[in-house]
């Protein structure tokens, strides 16, 4: 079938580069889903005839990578972006299911585990590697060179159309090879507000215990995918519909935690509208941190909203701050047993222990050179406007002057990461070393970059203006 796509020139390089060198090779899954329904896709995955090896053969070893060994594939490098090149696969013959690992093997002994996939490497044709796929709808192959759309199965298209989440062939199967293939299927619910077919979902609801079996490192980097994800909140929604989320985050999923598990919901749907809105960057950390944030309260004093309606009005410093090595071992225990990456977890403790302080009787130029206040001050508007909080007014403007005046917390250099801040102490030392080599420069570049400063203020200021109108 004939049907034209724009996609990047890097995608198209690597898919021509591969088809020049005599290897069929197609774009496919997500990218292709994105495309029919008008999205920009997020990345690109490319399927090729060639092997890893003669992949990197291609590209030769500095731009090409060959990584995992349940699933084998290659990180090529094209411009400034990374494609994931997959050599077409084919069902595993029986002997392929043996595990690698002795962690593999220990489960690979357990009944349930009868039908599940620990070696996925037998290469094969693109139609093989079609129906061998979880679904309908990411089976689709995509030839940028010829502009040709190949679905093999027959069902992608119209299931894209109709949005629907169909198994490929017998769907207890696909899931009993792969549970995580059950998470995939509830993102595409909540991502895409998809609907899954009645065979599907029956398998699905009959096979969730067996996510339990998944490798940990799996479906952590699951995980991490749905935090990094514009949809959390809607994608951790239909997971706690489906009851997936007891085998996945088996803590917030405990009876007992559900108006926390609600009120979590909320805050992660909030952030999504915000990041949507274009009001603040993604950022996993901070949904991490907006995930996790109605448990740790009850699970450090269970005082914290009950406090910040105390403390607004007199001004007092919270009593109850929240130490960081505390809220460490909170997060473990709330995302436990997944392994979360040391980086998210550092970034949303530092997030979180600003918050009490923000409400507190604490100089807002100081709190507001604290390493991760960017984070901690969206975090606190997410509550804000989720209604988790209830912020008055005057107290929020008040917030934004202080932010206003010191030219924003979201500019160029934040919006990069969490750099040092530039009211430090060691940059301070810097600027009198330069002062006092070349006083005259150095008043020169003040003079010059104060017009720039109150082109940032100005800016902050509208950008405050606007979200107020919107009710902030």
């Amino acid at each position: 079938m004939q049907n034209h796509f724009e996609v990047e020139e890097n995608v198209f390089e690597v898919v021509s580069k591969l088809q020049s060198a005599g290897f069929e090779t197609y774009i496919v899954g997500g990218a292709i889903r994105d495309l029919l329904l008008d999205r920009t896709p997020k990345d690109y995955d490319i399927s090729t005839a060639a092997t890893p090896e003669e992949v990197r053969e291609v590209f030769g070893r500095r731009r090409a990578r060959i990584i995992g060994r349940r699933f084998q594939l290659v990180h090529v490098r094209s411009g400034g972006d990374i494609f994931e090149v997959s050599t077409f696969r084919r069902t595993p013959a029986e002997k392929s299911h043996e595990p690698q690992t002795p962690g593999a093997r220990k489960i690979a002994e357990l009944e349930e585990a009868e039908n599940m996939i620990f070696n996925d490497n037998d290469f094969g044709t693109s139609e093989e590697d079609a129906w061998r796929r979880d679904f309908t709808v990411n089976a689709l192959f995509y030839d940028p060179v010829s502009d040709e759309l190949i679905d093999y199965t027959g069902n992608g298209i119209a299931d894209i159309e109709s949005g629907l989440v169909r198994a490929i062939g017998d769907a207890k199967l696909r899931f009993e090879e792969d549970p995580v293939r059950m998470l995939r299927a509830l993102k595409l619910v909540g991502q895409y507000g998809f609907n899954l077919e009645r065979k599907t979902e029956n398998a699905l609801l009959a096979t969730l215990p067996l996510l339990e079996l998944a490798s940990v490192s799996r479906l952590s980097l699951e995980l991490e995918k749905i935090l990094n994800s514009n949809y959390t909140g809607s994608i951790m929604q239909a997971f706690a519909d489906y009851g997936l989320l007891k085998h996945f985050l088996p803590y917030i999923a405990k009876d007992s935690e559900k108006n926390n598990l609600n009120a979590a919901l909320t805050l992660l749907k909030m952030r999504d509208q915000r990041v949507a809105a274009g009001y603040y960057r993604n950022s996993a950390s901070l949904a991490m941190a907006a995930l996790a944030l109605p448990f740790i309260d009850m699970m450090i004093d269970g005082n914290y909203r009950r406090e910040y309606a105390q403390q607004i009005d007199s001004g007092n410093p919270p009593p109850n701050a929240w130490d960081e090595e505390m809220l460490r071992h909170s997060l473990l225990t709330i995302y436990a047993p997944l392994a979360i990456i040391k980086r998210l977890n550092i970034s949303a403790c530092r997030m979180l222990a600003i918050q009490p302080y923000i409400f507190g009787k604490v100089q807002p130029r100081r709190l507001m050179k604290l390493r991760g206040f960017a984070h901690a001050m969206e975090l606190f508007k997410v509550q804000c406007e989720s209604g988790y909080l209830q912020c008055s007014s005057d107290f929020i403007v008040q917030w934004r002057n202080n932010i206003a005046n010191v030219g924003g917390v979201n500019n160029k250099a934040d919006s990069a990461g969490e750099p040092e801040i530039s009211g430090s102490s060691k940059n301070r030392k810097r600027r009198r070393k330069s002062y006092s080599r070349n006083p005259r420069n150095h008043s020169k570049n003040t003079a010059g970059n104060q017009p720039n400063i109150d082109q940032l203020i100005r800016e902050q200021q509208l950008a405050a203006a606007e979200d107020l109108k919107l009710g902030f």
